[in-house]
Formats: C-alpha cells, sequence, structure tokens
C-alpha cells in the first residue's frame, strides 16, 4: 500500500515538472523573452534619443532624467521577519560571542 503512494507522488510530481517544463518552453519558442527585451530596448533608444536633444537644445543634462526608475518592492510579512530574526542573530552573534571570548580570555590570562 505505502508503495502505491510512493509511486503515486512520483508521477504527480514529474507530471506538474513536465507540465511547468512545456509552459516554459512555449514562452521561450513563442518569443515572450525576446518581446521583452525589446520592449526595454526601445524605452532604452527613447531616452538616447530624448537625451541628444537635450544636450543639443544646451539643456542641464543629469544621468537621472534618462534612467527609468524600476524597483519593485517585494517585501511582505514573511521576509519582514526574515529580515528582523537575521537582524537579531546578527546582533547576538557580534556582541553575545565577543562578551563570551572577553569571558574566556580572562579566565586564561
Amino acid at each position: 500500500m505505502k508503495k502505491k503512494k510512493k509511486g503515486r507522488l512520483f508521477w504527480v510530481t514529474l507530471t506538474i515538472l513536465f507540465v511547468v517544463y512545456m509552459g516554459l518552453y512555449i514562452a521561450n519558442s513563442a518569443g515572450y523573452y525576446e518581446s521583452k527585451l525589446s520592449d526595454k530596448v526601445k524605452l532604452t533608444s527613447e531616452s538616447i534619443t530624448k537625451f541628444e536633444k537635450d544636450v543639443a537644445q544646451g539643456k542641464d543634462v543629469t544621468i537621472d532624467d534618462y534612467l527609468e526608475k524600476e524597483h519593485i518592492d517585494y517585501s511582505n510579512k514573511a521576509s519582514k521577519l526574515g529580515l528582523k530574526i537575521s537582524e537579531g542573530s546578527e546582533k547576538f552573534m557580534t556582541k553575545g560571542l565577543s562578551k563570551f571570548l572577553k569571558v574566556i580570555g580572562k579566565l586564561f590570562s
């Protein structure tokens, strides 16, 4: 009975992985990723032409005017919790271990 469940779990996992693979393969062969890259190139070439016009007109030129601000915030409650835990463990490791090593040093001196 257990072998049957393990075998079924294997085939279900294999089927899911195959479906994901086929989806990615079709997206790649359909040119989805290339179209996204060409959109970015188009925006970059538009920025270059805008830059050239501004230079020709003698305007004050800064790089921030021509770069796209593409910041995506992926933080959520789980990632914020992970960050707090990591910062807490960092404080413990730096302060706690330094105090511990000082005590050990005093014992042996």
